[in-house]
């Protein structure tokens, strides 16, 4: 019997031996020691029981005041949120087109430099890079409890920050701009990344999330601060309530709260 590119045998082979080659090199990945590792100047739990901002691009924080945020917590920036929250702790990055964006062109070169929080990078294909740490990519499904063994990331930033942030233990973990969804025809609160994605795109975001749901339940308290998100998985809180002084205050004069939020709850859709 004659095999043709169209035959079901041929289908079955290029699939399977698709499959094969992805999952080697997802292992090769676990196996790479990562190039000037974050697990050097920042130990698991090292961010116990504190408050945590992740800020993400979503176009719901255009015009934010990311002053705010100052004093309120830890906080980590993701991509090029870290420009417009100098003071954050960490600027958290996975994809390597952003660490070249960063460094070809001189303004951005300027604010990379002048930043002081940890630059760490989520290093899915081992690269060495001196002026930033990495961290180990795990793959896409799963949840990591440590830094020095590595961090899952869904198929995004948004899910590889949100992993560090449970890895050092922070309580509770403010979402910001984890939109998943345009807005007034604007994907980000920032430019800089060149056309717009593909809706298709943000709908396979919400997607690695709700993959994600079973590993995070009862592993956080996490609250998402923008009732508008797309994202459905996580309760949502009210950000001026949340700034308020002593809301967020565990180190700070008062008792950690979270206004209406609960345990993560599995995704509903």
């Amino acid at each position: 019997m004659m095999l043709t590119t169209r035959s079901r045998q041929v289908t079955e082979i290029v699939r399977d031996r698709a499959a094969a080659q992805a999952e080697q090199r997802a292992m090769m990945r676990t196996k790479i020691a990562p190039h000037n590792p974050l697990a050097k100047v920042i130990s698991d739990g090292a961010w116990h029981d504190e408050p945590c901002f992740i800020i993400a691009g979503g176009p719901s924080l255009t015009g934010f005041d990311f002053e705010r945020l100052r004093g309120k917590g830890r906080i980590i920036a993701i991509n090029r949120a870290f420009e417009f929250c100098g003071f954050a702790d960490v600027l958290f990055f996975m994809d390597n087109k952003f660490y070249k964006i960063c460094h070809d062109k001189p303004e951005r070169l300027a604010k990379w430099r002048a930043f002081e929080g940890h630059k760490v990078f989520l290093n899915l294909m081992g690269r060495r890079y001196d002026d930033c740490y990495s961290v180990r990519s795990l793959g896409r499904n799963g949840l990591s409890g440590s830094v020095a063994k590595g961090l899952y990331h869904g198929n995004n930033s948004g899910i590889g920050a949100l992993n560090l942030a449970l890895c050092l233990r922070a309580r509770p973990i403010y979402l910001l701009g984890y939109d998943m969804r345009f807005e007034g025809g604007r994907s980000h609160f920032h430019d800089g990344y060149g056309p717009r994605p593909h809706e298709n795109v943000i709908r396979s975001f919400i997607r690695d999330f709700e993959r994600m749901a079973k590993y995070m339940r009862g592993k956080g308290h996490i609250v998402n601060l923008n009732p508008r998100s797309a994202l459905r998985i996580f309760p949502f809180g009210d950000i001026d309530e949340v700034l308020k002084d002593g809301t967020t205050g565990q180190g700070m004069g008062g008792d950690v709260t979270a206004p209406r939020a609960v345990e993560l709850q599995p995704a509903s859709a």
